[in-house]
């Protein structure tokens, strides 16, 4: 007994707590000496290094954990433990708790409180086996040194391809043709839409897209164009006479004959023996000189002014040779 009391001498403990221990060791000679109800304090220091407090009661459990949850001091397994005496001398001891860090872990999307003495996080991630991707980002730093409260993000980065067909926009090629009458269209060729492939690479961050690269482009399938014929023949769509002459001398000169069917309704309704009393002769009102001159030059040299096809052909040779004035108010 005295030996006992010698050694609880340096401890903290409740009043009566030796007693107890006397009257429990005596009186319950037949009993198993690790059921037997012993004194302990608990002195707990938070991570910080501080003491948090202090609690006492007794318990029969021989393991600091268990009697430190016994007592109500809320241990966790990574949470160290120092007993004096030893426990396993069954005379009670005083048990210093020493609470373990709190790290939060953000992975991904995952938040997770560990209890840990790593001193970096890459101790920190080998201790609780979790790996990275060469793509995914760590912050802090993987030898950032860490403490109670430290805080470790892991965003977890992918990267994919995917392909994804578009299509070609065919072109329209047009086509003059002087053998088609204007205003009309043809389709030669029909065209046809081509397809290509584009591959993107995709990052991800924590299963959200954040970015987008187009690597490669492919064609699939090559868009044929379209090729129409745009009639230029030329044609007389209002009323006209000579119909035939007018259109041979509209297209050898390169004029609408349109134009010429218009002036000639004007200036003589299509009468080539018509003279006004100003003297105008003809289909398109000439007089004698201009004709002279202008006849000559078309290659109707001698011709009559009334000569209905030397008028037609010499007046769309005269439009398109800088004679158009000579019509003011009709051509310029």
């Amino acid at each position: 007994m005295k030996t006992i009391k010698l050694l609880l001498a340096g401890l903290v403990l409740p009043a009566g707590f030796v007693s107890a221990l006397t009257f429990g060791s005596l009186s319950q000679s037949n009993a198993t000496p690790s059921r037997v109800e012993r004194p302990f304090v608990v002195e707990i220091y938070s991570a910080d290094g501080n003491v948090e407090k202090t609690i006492s009661g007794v318990s029969y459990e021989t393991d600091s954990y268990l009697i430190a949850e016994k007592l109500g001091a809320s241990p966790v397994r990574a949470d160290k433990f120092t007993a004096f005496p030893e426990i396993r001398m069954n005379i009670g001891s005083k048990i210093t708790l020493y609470r373990s860090p709190m790290i939060l872990l953000i992975d991904g999307k995952n938040k997770t409180e560990i209890r840990s003495w790593s001193k970096t996080v890459g101790e920190l991630l080998l201790e609780q086996n979790i790996d990275l991707a060469s793509e995914d980002k760590i912050a802090p730093p993987l030898d950032t040194e860490i403490a109670d409260g430290s805080q470790i993000k892991i965003t977890r980065v992918a990267i994919a391809h995917i392909d994804k067909l578009t299509d070609i926009e065919f072109k329209t090629i047009n086509k003059n043709d002087n053998t088609l009458d204007k205003g009309k269209t043809r389709v030669e060729q029909k065209g046809l839409k081509g397809q290509k492939k584009l591959t993107y690479e995709i990052r991800r961050e924590d299963g959200v897209e954040v970015a987008r690269r187009l690597i490669n482009t492919e064609i699939v399938t090559k868009a044929i164009d379209q090729i129409t014929i745009i009639g230029t023949k030329p044609v007389i769509t209002g009323w006209c006479k000579y119909n035939d002459l007018v259109l041979d001398a509209s297209i050898k000169n390169g004029i609408d004959p349109d134009r010429v069917c218009a002036l000639m309704r004007k200036e003589s309704n299509g009468n080539a023996d018509s003279v006004s009393g100003g003297g105008h002769l003809g289909l398109f009102q000439y007089t004698e000189g201009f004709w002279a001159d202008a006849s000559a030059k078309a290659g109707y040299s001698g011709a009559s002014w009334d000569n209905a096809k030397a008028q037609i052909y010499t007046t769309a040779w005269a439009l398109t040779h800088g004679y158009a004035g000579r019509w003011a108010g009709t051509f310029k």
